[in-house]
């Protein structure tokens, strides 16, 4: 199934109702094409609030938690690098227990470090594509604008449940002659109702980060998931939840 729309709201709001509709408790696979543009839907600040309130009777992070671990938009302002930033919290962050098996943005950012190597592939995917003066030009190669974040030595496990990387890679994909950039990003599994939300809104702001590093400007956001389950939320307040925001025009593609 695809699915576009002009929001991270009015997205998952679509994929929300396509659930309610069919009766269905996962749908496999879902692409999810959402366009980075200013959200003027009139109902996103209450569905937030109201999916921020469900999230908490069920112990799931707020929207805002599950986007920092893809990008931490808090260390993002200022003169220092988010890089420089996030490291010198790492050590604090990664003693929170719904980090022990990993975190995303530690994988962009020091892929391999239990190992001693700490690869910073996003710095490295800017410095292949903007080059770096009197070392070396810029490469456009998209092959070569690709982050992975999961580790076979360390996440092929037994475990039943796991929880961490449901997110596998993600890939840049610069348009030089629109002076665009859009982001593709893999998921294996995705629960709409725990995190998707959140990954939406963590993916473009790591979108918009990286255009803005790359001198381009972020226009979309295309999710590719293999089983999108619905998560903890019940059918009932899914469907009150829709009946609220979901009289608008959506797009859907079977």
């Amino acid at each position: 199934m695809i699915v576009k729309g002009g929001s991270v709201a009015e997205c998952w709001i679509m994929l929300l109702k396509k659930m309610v509709d069919d009766r269905v408790s996962e749908i496999s696979p879902v692409v999810v094409n959402i366009k980075v543009t200013e959200d003027e839907s009139g109902y996103k600040n209450d569905l937030e609030a109201d999916l921020n309130a469900f999230l908490a009777d069920v112990g799931q992070p707020c929207i805002e938690t599950t986007a920092s671990t893809i990008f931490p938009e808090s260390l993002s302002h200022g003169n220092k690098s988010v890089f420089d930033r996030f490291g010198k919290v790492w050590k604090y962050v990664r003693n929170d227990t719904k980090n022990r098996n990993g975190h995303y943005f530690r994988r962009l950012t020091a892929y391999g470090d239990d190992y001693g190597r700490g690869i910073n592939q996003l710095d490295h995917i800017l410095n292949t594509y903007n080059g770096i003066p009197g070392v070396r030009q810029p490469v456009h190669r998209r092959s070569a604008l690709i982050a992975t974040t999961f580790d076979p030595t360390l996440d092929h496990s037994a475990q039943p449940q796991r929880g961490f990387p449901c997110l596998q890679q993600v890939c840049f994909l610069p348009n030089s002659d629109s002076g665009t950039l859009s982001l593709n990003a893999i998921y294996a599994m995705q629960y709409l109702s725990d995190r998707a939300y959140g990954n939406y809104v963590g993916l473009v702001r790591l979108g918009i980060f990286m255009a803005r590093e790359m001198r381009l400007e972020m226009v979309e956001l295309n999710c590719v998931v293999s089983v999108l389950g619905m998560g903890k939320m019940k059918k009932l307040l899914a469907s009150e939840i829709v009946g609220v925001n979901g009289h608008q025009e959506h797009q859907v593609i079977l």
